[in-house]
């Protein structure tokens, strides 16, 4: 049996006897049972802590460990799973599906998640204005000044910040919040391969309850945010990629700049052979040079001519007859007829308006070609290689132009995720919960891709029926489920577990009891 949230507080106010002004003092932290004797999670005040003073009309500013306004101004109001379980909301929201963005705790290290308890805050409340209450929180800078060793410059000067906003509205059934968080050189200090960074999080949030009466309500909720992480000047791509959490990044293929056309991407891609691969051509011939161990796999089934100092590229379709046709330099059109194999090569040139290549487009034709029912089984498994060999030349052009533009450059990541959640109260001790919430793919742009990093993903739903007792106590049985695509890890975001794991999905069955000590 392992408890993930048994927790023991004590908390004093008392009255300085200065115009109502009163301090605050708060010392929280997790017991977890069966876990007591581990000498970091046992530490004395590691979850919500502080002093501080305060005065009705002024609200309270306090030094503290605490949850930060970003997730804490919203997170009991929209999900009704929050206190005690880890069937929340942070299993898909304030995560980026990486290793380092589950929610942090401070007894459990430093992560780059927005869902975070901090350490060293300086944290301001403010009373109810009318029914607006505000929230702000930043680092005290424990960490000022960094040297920065890890990144493409090194000894580059970090200075760590978060800083933490929230502003609510409360008018009878309704709320309704805004949140943002930033922070400032934190993925720099605790990723490295980058020489400075930032991050920063906006989430828009309502609930609204409606009372049927006779105990009876029902209440829905909904929340939309989107996350940016900024790498300035990194090792190269890949490696910021990997520090931040994303092991899987280098073997993924991304669309150049600007460019969102499948299509036009392979067109865009093969323009950069020239200069990524010099080594692999013999400019005399024309013929691409296979011995080179530069080249990539697929160089050997690859051509290229200049003509008239138009660029073009040739792919052999080998035939059992002809296999080593050479191209028609004096009439490139007689190279174009692929179907009757007759020349076993495709001359064709790339239209930098259009993107097409000459008046085939070799991507649309060889996939028509290895789908064919056609009886020529030559053709089909030529077509086949030929697009293997294409498709091979593609993913490592991107790759050595990530690696050869990456050094020095920026990367910045992009996601939105939206969640909805409801409560039905029966009347009774009886109610049951859910939610659902879901990450977009991830929008990756760096000094050599652009465009959505596909397969980067997720969701995560929970349903609950939830038993309160006459003295408060409450009993629970839920289930959650949490999906992510092949190129990311969401997982239960509270206690990490499949965090960072690319494609898991996650089943939890749990039963629960929970009581607040007054």
């Amino acid at each position: 049996m392992n408890s993930n949230a048994g927790n023991i507080g004590f908390s004093a106010s008392v009255d300085t006897g200065i115009d109502g002004i009163t301090v605050n003092a708060q010392c929280e932290q997790f017991t977890f049972y069966n876990q007591f004797a581990d000498s970091t999670a046992s530490t004395w005040c590691n979850r919500n802590s502080k002093i501080g003073l305060a005065h009705p009309q002024a609200g309270e500013i306090m030094f503290a460990t605490w949850l930060l306004p970003y997730n804490e101004g919203v997170a009991q109001w929209v999900d009704p799973f929050y206190d005690a379980g880890a069937d929340s909301h942070t299993n898909i929201m304030g995560s980026m599906g990486a290793s380092s963005s589950t929610f942090y705790n401070p007894v459990f290290g430093r992560t780059n998640g927005f869902n975070r308890r901090q350490e060293n805050i300086i944290q301001y409340w403010s009373p109810n204005w009318n029914g607006f209450v505000f929230r702000f929180a930043w680092t005290l800078g424990n960490n000022d000044e960094t040297d920065n060793t890890k990144g493409h410059s090194g000894g580059t000067e970090i200075d760590p910040v978060i800083r933490s906003s929230s502003l609510a509205y409360t008018n009878g059934p309704l709320w309704l919040a805004v949140t943002w968080q930033d922070h400032e050189d934190w993925a720099a200090f605790k990723s490295g391969a980058m020489d400075t960074s930032d991050a920063e999080s906006f989430r828009v949030a309502g609930r609204y309850i409606m009372d049927m009466g006779d105990g009876v309500s029902i209440q829905l909720a909904a929340m939309w945010e989107d996350v940016e992480h900024e790498f300035n000047g990194v090792t190269s791509v890949d490696k910021a990629m990997s520090a931040f959490g994303y092991s899987n990044f280098s073997s993924y293929n991304l669309m150049f700049k600007g460019e969102n056309d499948a299509n036009v991407k392979a067109q865009k891609t093969l323009g950069l052979i020239r200069d990524l691969f010099p080594k692999c051509f013999n400019e005399d011939t024309g013929v691409a040079a296979s011995t080179d161990d530069n080249c990539p796999t697929g160089f050997g089934d690859m051509n290229q001519q200049d003509a008239d100092s138009v660029a073009y590229y040739t792919f052999r379709m080998p035939t059992e007859d002809n296999p080593t046709t050479p191209l028609d330099e004096s009439n490139p059109d007689a190279n174009t007829d692929h179907d009757k194999g007759n020349a076993g090569t495709q001359l064709t040139e790339i239209d930098d308006d259009t993107g097409t290549m000459g008046n085939q487009n070799i991507l649309t034709r060889l996939q028509a070609a290895s789908t064919t029912d056609s009886t020529d089984t030559a053709a089909i498994t030529a077509a086949a290689n030929a697009k293997h060999a294409y498709d091979s030349i593609v993913a490592e052009a991107e790759k050595r132009a990530r690696a050869a533009h990456g050094a020095g450059g920026n990367v910045k990541i992009e996601r939105d995720a939206w969640m909805v959640s409801g409560k039905i109260k029966f009347g009774g001790p009886v109610d049951f919960r859910f939610s659902y919430a879901d990450a977009d793919d991830l929008e990756v742009s760096c000094s050599g891709c652009s465009g959505d990093w596909d397969q980067s993903g997720g969701d995560a739903w929970n349903v609950g029926i939830f038993y309160t007792m006459p003295g408060g106590t409450e009993l629970r049985m839920t289930y959650s489920e949490v999906n992510s695509d092949d190129n990311v890890g969401y997982g239960q975001s509270i206690p990490g577990t499949g965090v960072g794991n690319p494609g898991n999905e996650i089943e939890m069955f749990a039963l629960g009891i929970v009581h607040w000590f007054d």
